[in-house]
């Protein structure tokens, strides 16, 4: 839920604020963070606005964008609704 994910990026920003050389952080973040992350269907766009792209310029952090493909999940309904919540970060 929101919670949770506001909950994981301030622990982000609490590892972050404890490690002074270069990190990368990755996994299914299960953040949409922008209009083109998602095929279909709603946007919480209130929680969008939390995660401005980039997504962390306070954690210091470049997302690796994906190449050959956009969307990392699918519900495999038919018409699909497709996300990229899987991100690299470094």
């Amino acid at each position: 839920d929101d919670a949770d994910k506001i909950a994981f990026m301030q622990e982000l920003r609490e590892v972050h604020a404890g490690y002074l050389g270069p990190w990368m952080v990755c996994g299914d973040f299960k953040l949409i963070l922008r209009d083109e992350d998602k095929s279909r269907g709603n946007l919480n766009r209130r929680m969008m606005g939390r995660f401005p792209p980039p997504l962390t310029n306070d954690l210091m952090l470049k997302e690796v964008y994906l190449n050959g493909r956009h969307f990392t999940w699918s519900n495999e309904q038919s018409p699909p609704t497709l996300v990229h919540l899987d991100r690299v970060l470094y």
